[in-house]
């Protein structure tokens, strides 16, 4: 048995908690199409660099390897690739294509018309890399990037992925962001918060293993305070984008509704042609959240098959 058809075998007999399945249930359309695809390997994906190579070049270079590609409708540079593990190959090494799962590539997507002119953007958490590159590529490798990262062993991984992708408008930072220096205010600020990533089964099913509601709480108050320091660090009228890889409205709608109502937000939806998102929460438990939640995005994993995840593009005020 191959290690892919051994995945594919611990799929599809995966034991989803009854109280993790009683939890999100209720907040789905079709609960099979949910549970199937949880028991669901997720195929590898990865983005062109647009910084070091042409699409069309990286389209025939994998397909000599034997890649079988889907080119996604809703991002050109984006591919879902089976046959072959992309990170194995020459293009990977080179920087010419960057490994990501699809959901991660959202933050930075829904950002591109801000990015195209920012003079100061922040990643506030960003090993091991991901989404920098991918923000530093949308930046054309102009105006300055500042990448933080709060622990120290994993800007190694990001120095590492940033020198490979020919990124040179990004700095690297070693700040808990809640310490983060106020004398900067930028055009653009990325929160990817620490999360219980429990929307990320399909790749890690040993996230269920751990799975408790409360934890969500644990990160909840974190989250609040990442927020909110991420606002403050935001010029005004700037943007700012929330993410998760969490399905939890805990770590979700609650926290952007935290910020809406203390300070001075407003919640922009933003359309992905292609791609299915699923509005934002309007209540939840005995959580009443302000109307404008409704143009934050859920990415449930059965509506474009990838893994849950979450983000929400906040405007700060003039």
């Amino acid at each position: 048995m191959t290690p892919e058809q051994t995945e594919i075998a611990k799929a599809k007999t995966l034991e989803i908690p009854e109280l993790y399945l009683e939890r999100y249930a209720p907040l789905v359309d079709d609960v099979d199409k949910f549970v199937a695809s949880m028991r669901t390997p997720l195929a590898k994906a990865f983005r062109v660099n647009p910084l070091r190579a042409e699409v069309a070049d990286v389209q025939d270079r994998m397909a000599r390897y034997g890649a079988e590609l889907t080119q996604c409708q809703w991002y050109s540079d984006a591919f879902v690739c089976e046959g072959i593990d992309p990170n194995a190959t020459m293009q990977s090494f080179l920087g010419h294509i960057y490994v990501q799962e699809l959901t991660s590539m959202l933050p930075p997507l829904i950002a591109r018309d801000e990015l195209t002119s920012a003079d100061l953007v922040l990643d506030a958490c960003a090993a091991p890399g991901s989404k920098t590159t991918q923000i530093a590529a949308l930046m054309r490798d102009e105006g300055a990037l500042f990448a933080n990262e709060p622990n120290f062993g994993r800007t190694r991984s990001l120095k590492g992925n940033l020198a490979r992708c020919g990124i040179f408008n990004a700095t690297i930072t070693n700040y808990d962001l809640l310490q983060f220096p106020a004398g900067l205010q930028f055009d653009v600020v990325f929160v990817d918060a620490p999360c219980s990533a429990d929307g990320t089964v399909r790749k890690s099913p040993s996230a269920l293993r751990n799975w408790r509601p409360e934890r969500s709480l644990k990160y909840m108050n974190l989250q609040k305070q990442l927020i909110r320091k991420g606002f403050e660090l935001l010029r005004p009228g700037g943007a700012l984008v929330y993410s998760t890889c969490s399905l939890s409205p805990m770590e979700n709608e609650v926290v952007v509704d935290f910020l809406l109502r203390n300070f001075p937000a407003t919640v922009e939806w933003t359309p992905l042609p292609y791609f299915h998102l699923t509005p934002g929460l309007s209540e939840w438990e005995e959580h009443t959240f302000r109307p404008e939640i409704k143009r934050a995005a859920r990415i449930w994993p059965h509506h474009n098959d990838t893994n849950g995840f979450f983000f929400a593009k906040i405007r700060k005020s003039e």
